[in-house]
């Protein structure tokens, strides 16, 4: 009779230890799935405020799928370079891709690696082509981000003028993230662009 009062006893508190762990783990699911967006927030106004310009080109794209709801979708000029290491790369491998200015101060990427550079200013990258020697990469910054009542007027101003105005895109870059700051079309930020644009379209 002992003997089973002990067994249901430890029975009992096995069960109690279970719930007791699976509880514990819940919170922490909890706590970690609002502490993460709360991280990527802070360090994404973190790389705004102290991170270091760069003025990229932009490629050409389809006007047309440029626009994705809040944001513009970009694609920049300079998205390859030498391998640095040499060192044989898989598609969708993380990468380190060395940026550098030219003498037109525009942002390039001047080496890629599996290893963090030292010095320098860099960002994390993913590998999507493997030349001779030559990688090309998928950069971490192609969305900028508009207030909602603009994004319209800056999808059709953006289709406008497609192909006939330079974009140039203001990125903030530190410890490895980037961030688009800006997004200027010919020598107008995009405000100042809608502002005088014959659409018209801000403050109206």
């Amino acid at each position: 009779m002992r003997l089973m009062s002990f067994y249901c006893a430890a029975k009992r508190g096995g069960r109690m230890k279970n719930k007791k762990w699976l509880f514990g783990l819940f919170i922490t699911v909890a706590v970690l799935q609002v502490a993460m967006p709360l991280y990527m927030a802070w360090r994404w106004e973190d790389v705004l405020q102290t991170g270091r310009q760069f003025y990229w080109q932009t490629a050409p794209v389809d006007p047309y799928d440029a626009f994705k709801g809040r944001y513009v979708e970009l694609r920049f000029k300079e998205n390859s370079a030498p391998i640095s290491d040499n060192t044989e790369l898989t598609a969708e491998q993380m990468v380190y891709a060395s940026v550098a200015e030219n003498m037109e101060g525009n942002a390039y990427i001047s080496g890629v690696s599996v290893t963090c550079p030292e010095t320098g200013y860099y960002v994390k990258a993913k590998a999507y082509g493997n030349g001779r020697n030559t990688v090309h990469v998928s950069l971490p910054f192609t969305r900028y981000y508009l207030p909602e009542d603009l994004a319209p007027a800056a999808e059709a101003a953006y289709r406008e003028s497609a192909g006939k105005q330079t974009s140039v895109a203001v990125v903030r870059i530190k410890d490895g993230y980037g961030v688009i700051e800006q997004l200027y079309i010919g020598d107008k930020t995009l405000l100042e662009f809608l502002q005088q644009s014959p659409q018209g379209l801000v403050g109206r």
